[in-house]
């Protein structure tokens, strides 16, 4: 339970920007990438964390608090959802998982319709590659037999 001095402490941090659904924008301290920082209960934690938290509820363990308008300093409550660092990572990332992650089709144009493990293949070209091996193999084998 939020306290009503600890809520007015909070609200006193941000502004609303304009607009029909504008984000409340943190005023107060940031930290090195972006986000709104905010004592709460003797601890500096980020400033959307706190938000969700005295808004929506507890954040359970292992899970991330994700900006949907994608604006760090953001703390409305109807901005934040919960999502796995996974989800995270390859949603908000710029990094080759990520990237990876968003292709449907091979480098080829053929959707990705087969998956080993965790790759994601593309039949036609598995296939393609498997009869050009199997030639290569065979003219080897027929090589060695001379």
């Amino acid at each position: 339970m939020v306290t009503k001095a600890e809520l007015e402490r909070f609200n006193s941090k941000f502004i609303i920007e304009d607009g029909y659904d504008g984000c409340h924008l943190w005023q107060g301290a940031l930290d090195r990438d972006g986000y709104g920082s905010f004592y709460f209960r003797k601890k500096l934690r980020r400033a959307h964390r706190v938000a969700y938290f005295i808004h929506v509820g507890e954040i359970p363990n292992g899970m991330f608090v994700d900006h949907i308008c994608k604006n760090r300093n953001c703390v409305k409550a109807s901005h934040l959802r919960l999502v796995t660092p996974r989800q995270n990572a390859l949603e908000n990332s710029r990094a080759v998982s990520a990237r990876n992650a968003m292709k449907t089709h091979c480098k080829n144009g053929h959707p990705f319709d087969k998956v080993y493990g965790k790759q994601r293949y593309c039949s036609i070209c598995q296939n393609e590659k498997r009869a050009r091996l199997r030639k290569k193999w065979k003219a080897e084998a027929d090589a060695v037999k001379c």
